[in-house]
């Protein structure tokens, strides 16, 4: 995508509160987002998250609208660099989201988390994810 376009799509990201899920016009109309962007927005493809387990051990976490296809890419040697390099990899995980930018995001938070947090939600741990964060903040009172 060409400089411009992303710096369109950055600024589109910031008006609607991507990390957001509501999508109602109405919300949009709040936030000064025209029609036309509002249905770009809207017609989003669905997303995939997913975690890989390569063949040295380490995980490796991307996105996709089509995760067949993508695990396919990984498999072949065709996928990102790191994969291609750790072949072959096993699909552990995966999440789906109602849009692709969602999946990325969500991506994005994944990948700076420790390896155990990435374990603790893949087998359901949910609870000790706030446990496991890199940072940990106390009260000073």
């Amino acid at each position: 995508r060409s400089e411009g376009k992303k710096a369109h799509f950055d600024t589109f990201l910031r008006k609607v509160g991507i990390l957001n899920e509501q999508s109602n016009s109405e919300w949009f109309a709040k936030q000064n987002v025209s029609r036309s962007e509002y249905n770009k927005y809207e017609k989003m493809p669905k997303g995939y998250m997913y975690i890989l387990e390569c063949s040295d051990g380490t995980y490796y976490t991307g996105s996709t609208i089509s995760l067949e296809r993508r695990l396919n890419e990984h498999q072949k040697g065709m996928g990102a660099n790191y994969t291609k390099k750790r072949l072959p990899v096993k699909l552990l995980y995966f999440e789906e989201f109602s849009r692709i930018d969602l999946a990325f995001y969500r991506e994005k938070q994944i990948q700076g988390w420790s390896r155990a947090k990435k374990e603790a939600l893949m087998n359901g741990a949910t609870d000790l994810l706030p446990k496991l964060a890199k940072k940990i903040f106390s009260d000073k009172n």
